[in-house]
């Protein structure tokens, strides 16, 4: 082989090297979102355990629709307002509202969330279901800008 075919060779391998560990860099920056995702929808389960509206009132826009569909029933509109009322009437652990298998996707400054959960009342298992996030990133923090969830209590595991 000759020099030049060296020159050729090396640089083909870097070219490839460059383009293995660049093509993974937003794989590992979408992991992080999508951590950071998983972590406003933590906080908001959190509060409502809590029985505590305040966090809910900065994890969520102000104007984000909060929807509900049920089988057999008219789409329900919602508003920040009246869930936050509900949230603060709560004793802290009277509801519990749990997210499982949360699938999440990121493209830029938006995300979605689709999350099962179960909820129980007072200790006892009252409805199940899927709840479906829209978030937005603004100044650097992940909001909720619209959710809509599914109510199902016919499809609880242990129901």
């Amino acid at each position: 082989m000759t020099g030049r075919t060296y020159k050729v060779s090396a640089i083909m391998i870097v070219g490839a090297l460059l383009l293995l560990v660049s093509s993974g860099l937003p794989a590992r920056a979408t992991a992080s979102e999508e951590k950071a995702v998983r972590a406003v929808l933590d906080q908001i389960f959190d509060a409502m355990r809590a029985g505590d509206s305040g966090p809910l009132k900065t994890l969520i826009l102000q104007d984000a629709p909060l929807n509900r569909i049920m089988p057999g029933k008219p789409l329900h509109h919602g508003d920040l307002s009246k869930w936050t009322a509900w949230v603060d009437g709560l004793q802290p652990g009277q509801a519990d509202e749990q997210i499982f298998d949360v699938k999440i996707n990121v493209e830029g400054a938006l995300a979605s969330a689709w999350a099962p959960f179960t909820i129980a009342l007072d200790g006892e298992l009252k409805s199940c279901g899927v709840n479906h996030f829209t978030l937005v990133k603004l100044d650097d923090a992940w909001k909720v800008s619209a959710l809509i969830d599914t109510h199902t209590p016919e499809k609880c595991p242990t129901k």
